[in-house]
């Protein structure tokens, strides 16, 4: 029997793209190989067995060394066809891929037609005017407010609503935040945007649930009426929403504060007073009124949160010696008419802690508290009556450090107010002063010291064109 003992049975299955002499090329290359080198040990050696174990010793195992020889030269194509099924594979997902696009834009484009017929169908079931040009412009109104919807991404599929949550955690051990209001509006350029309202359950969890990605401002307000305000969220397409929200975990706590109002000596006099107003008056163009609001703020976790109190409080009569009283407002936050003996028998009263901001200070005779009331209608407003920075929909509320967009102190020296009428004070009689905030902190000995005398640093002085521009409310 010749020797080494090799067959074509001993390779790996046959291939279809293998040559069709190649294994018993190899079995008669190495046979050859390993009969000379028999030959050579016999030369040696004349055992026969000892002579073919040198060999096999020598270069191994002869199935496995064919076995190699036919992979050696397979191993070309074999790695031709496994890159050639790769990029097959690629391929095919590519292909799966577009077509998936493509159903979901034909899917989006039937929904919008869908929308666009039931519209006009609702459009065709009005009673038909005497004027055909009427309904017709109906109609092309709708077409273009749905054409604005599609462009701006305000019609969703249920595949492009997405998940928009926030955590809201307070303060003090991050424990949940339960109880507090959350309303989210979305901002939607020349269309009226739709408002969720939510309240937090007991984990904390503000949950808005599937909606459309694009930009939406959000008001949290605690169940004691701290309020809190992002205006420029905006969502990712694809994307779920969440964020965490950290608030305070209690309502402010009440602490003492007192005044201390510097005076020139020509106002030493008992009759002079300082009618200081910590609230806001703003006009109000379009409802052509005037409103008042009160709050203060604190800082939680580097945020402003806004605590609003009763517009008819945050109004004090200061005279000597930091002796105050608070000025008994109307209901509707209006100037009351007083006594000219209105007692001043208070040097401390309890307000909620925060920061709190002085917008216009008046000096005033005791005469004329007697006729305070005028002040509800003749008065310098120190804050811009423009509305145009606020959001439809939520409260009046600047978390900008600016409450209500105070950017200074007004001193009006002295008020008259009895004898003319509308107010008109010259030059010189109003200051506008960098923006006064005191702080009422807890534990703390809270004295608020105003001092309004100091003109080096004045910021303004007004002309007279510059007050009737700014002051009048007709």
């Amino acid at each position: 029997m010749a020797w080494p003992e090799l067959s074509i049975d001993d390779f790996p299955p046959r291939r279809d793209d293998e040559p069709s002499s190649l294994r018993q090329d190899i079995i008669d290359e190495l046979s050859d190989h390993f009969v000379c080198a028999l030959n050579r040990e016999l030369l040696k050696n004349p055992d026969e067995q000892t002579a073919k174990q040198r060999v096999l010793n020598q270069f191994g195992d002869p199935i496995k060394i064919a076995r190699q020889l036919w992979l050696d030269a397979m191993k070309e194509k074999i790695m031709s066809q496994r890159i050639m099924t790769g990029i097959s594979a690629v391929m095919a997902v590519c292909c799966l891929a577009v077509v998936g696009f493509a159903w979901i834009l034909v899917q989006d484009s039937r929904m919008v037609n869908q929308k666009m017929l039931e519209h006009v169908a609702v459009l065709a079931d009005r009673p038909v005017a005497s004027a055909e040009s009427g309904t017709d412009q109906e109609i092309l109104l709708e077409l273009k407010r749905l054409n604005q919807l599609q462009a701006t991404g305000a019609v969703a599929g249920q595949d492009e609503l997405h998940q928009v949550s926030f955590q809201l955690v307070t303060d003090q051990n991050s424990q949940p935040a339960t109880g507090f209001k959350g309303r989210l509006l979305q901002l939607v350029k020349g269309l009226d945007g739709f408002m969720v309202d939510v309240i937090s359950d007991t984990q904390g969890k503000l949950d808005f649930g599937k909606l459309p990605a694009g930009a939406y401002a959000l008001e949290l307000k605690a169940p004691w009426g701290e309020m809190y305000q992002i205006r420029n969220l905006r969502t990712i397409p694809g994307r779920a929403f969440s964020k965490t929200i950290v608030c305070p975990a209690h309502q402010p706590e009440l602490v003492s504060i007192g005044f201390q109002v510097d005076r020139s000596a020509e106002f030493e006099s008992d009759k002079w007073l300082f009618l200081a107003d910590f609230g806001v008056r703003q006009i109000i163009h379009k409802k052509e009124k005037i409103e008042r609001f009160y709050s203060s703020e604190r800082q939680i976790e580097n945020e402003t949160w806004l605590y609003a109190q009763q517009v008819n409080q945050g109004v004090y009569l200061i005279g000597k010696n930091g002796a105050f009283s608070p000025i008994p407002m109307t209901q509707a936050g209006k100037y009351p008419n007083l006594k000219p003996d209105f007692p001043l028998d208070q040097l401390t009263v309890k307000i909620p802690q925060g920061r709190y901001t002085l917008p216009v200070i008046y000096l005033v005779n005791r005469d004329d508290l007697s006729q305070l009331s005028i002040m509800n209608e003749n008065y310098f407003d120190p804050v811009s009556s423009n509305m145009s920075h606020l959001v439809s929909g939520l409260s009046r509320y600047i978390p900008d450090g600016t409450m209500y967009g105070i950017e200074q102190t007004v001193f009006v020296s002295p008020l008259k107010i009895l004898d003319k009428q509308p107010i008109e004070v010259s030059t010189g009689e109003i200051l506008q002063y960098p923006v006064q905030h005191f702080v009422a902190a807890p534990g703390k000995n809270n004295i608020w010291t105003i001092n309004l005398y100091d003109k080096k640093i004045a910021r303004v002085k007004l002309s007279r064109d510059e007050i009737q521009d700014t002051q009048r409310f007709q």
